[in-house]
């Protein structure tokens, strides 16, 4: 077991990432809120108090926020568009601004690791490194200098 398994497993905030991302992916098909979605899935994935919270600001905030999300994803893409990406990968990147702009607490790797990890798991073959890229790139325009990298 790896040390980021016991997380998953309580329902942490590794948890509440991938069903916030699935309440994403849900609500992008059905034109549902992101919030109502993920509300009407929590009883069906165990959570910690931490994780419930974390999941429900997420799908909260990129309801409230999803045109500024967009507005600020659609640059990063280099030759592509919200419209033209999968399903999963339009869900992750949204996910992932709206952590990179709402919960500042949380490190930009680990962010990025967490989009890269949904996007090896739920995503096309070339998913992990298309999404590294712009979220590298979101990352150094909405945290400067937080890579250590600037």
């Amino acid at each position: 077991m790896t040390p980021a398994e016991p997380d998953a497993a309580r329902g942490g905030r590794r948890r509440a990432r991938e069903v916030a991302f699935r309440a994403l992916f849900e609500a992008d098909l059905s034109g549902d809120d992101p919030l109502e979605v993920l509300e009407l899935s929590l009883g069906r994935f165990r959570f910690t108090a931490d994780g419930r919270r974390f999941a429900l600001r997420l799908a909260e905030a990129y309801g409230e926020r999803r045109q500024e999300i967009d507005r600020l994803l659609a640059p990063l893409l280099d030759r592509w568009t919200l419209a033209r990406l999968s399903t999963v990968v339009r869900a992750i990147l949204r996910l992932a601004v709206t952590e990179l702009v709402v919960i500042e607490e949380t490190p930009p790797r680990v962010i990025l690791n967490e989009a890269i990890r949904l996007a090896d798991r739920y995503g096309e073959p070339d998913a992990g490194p298309f999404v590294n890229g712009v979220l590298d790139a979101a990352t150094r325009r909405l945290r400067p200098g937080a890579l250590g990298e600037d």
